[in-house]
């Protein structure tokens, strides 16, 4: 069992002592406490994250200006799109560094299921799953989990989406992302339902507070542009 994973089997251990004491001795809880407290050290990159995307949708407009104008000079056009980056101190990339944070989370959360010592005690059983076990697509309740998660998934990248009311035609980056609102909530779906079902309660609960947060942070946003428009 590498470091990071036995460090992980620790805190959760930690938090089923916590979940314990308040009269819920399940890890499913544990798991829950575990994905929100990874959702609150992760929200200043998470701010980030959606500011740059705001910021980025602001500017498709003078985005599509240039296209236009050097649609024949690939070099200059990225020259003048980097220009417009730092001038209007936008980075493209922010958006990706939340996601980049969590995969190695993700994998050793994934490796800590099968790895940590449960027993076969009630407290890996959770609202009917056993949360070291994989159920795959046989009908049964248990498909009530890759159903949720794919529903989640999809509401969490619709309010993620930024859109831009002034465009009449949907640019190259508004096309992946709506390939992206279908080819998602399916992938999860798939993800959860032959993987380890704790993994399917952290990949929930992960969409959900990422839909609170996401709609608590547009609206600062939106509260700090009004703000700044008077």
């Amino acid at each position: 069992m590498s470091t990071v994973v036995h460090g992980m089997a620790t805190f959760l251990q930690w938090l089923f002592t916590f979940s314990s004491m308040i009269g819920l001795p399940y890890y499913g809880v544990a798991i829950i406490l575990f994905t929100v407290i990874i959702k609150i050290l992760l929200y200043p990159l998470t701010w980030k994250q959606m500011s740059s995307m705001r910021k980025m949708t602001e500017l498709q407009p003078k985005m599509k200006e240039l296209q236009k104008k050097y649609a024949n000079d690939k070099q200059k056009l990225n020259q003048k799109i980097m220009e417009l980056y730092s001038k209007e101190q936008v980075n493209p990339y922010a958006g990706c560094l939340p996601l980049v944070i969590q995969l190695p989370i993700l994998w050793a959360f994934y490796q800590t299921l099968y790895s940590f010592p449960y027993g076969n005690d009630a407290s890996i059983w959770f609202f009917g799953f056993d949360i070291t076990k994989a159920y795959g697509f046989a009908v049964s309740y248990h498909l009530v989990l890759p159903l949720l998660a794919a529903v989640t998934t999809y509401f969490m990248s619709k309010v993620s989406t930024p859109t831009n009311p002034g465009s009449s035609a949907p640019n190259g980056t508004e096309q992946t992302q709506k390939i992206m609102l279908i080819f998602m909530p399916f992938f999860m779906a798939y993800i959860v339902a032959t993987l380890p079902s704790g993994l399917g309660f952290y990949i929930i609960t992960m969409n959900i507070v990422s839909m609170l947060q996401t709609i608590y942070i547009n609206k600062k946003l939106a509260a700090e542009k009004e703000k700044a428009a008077v």
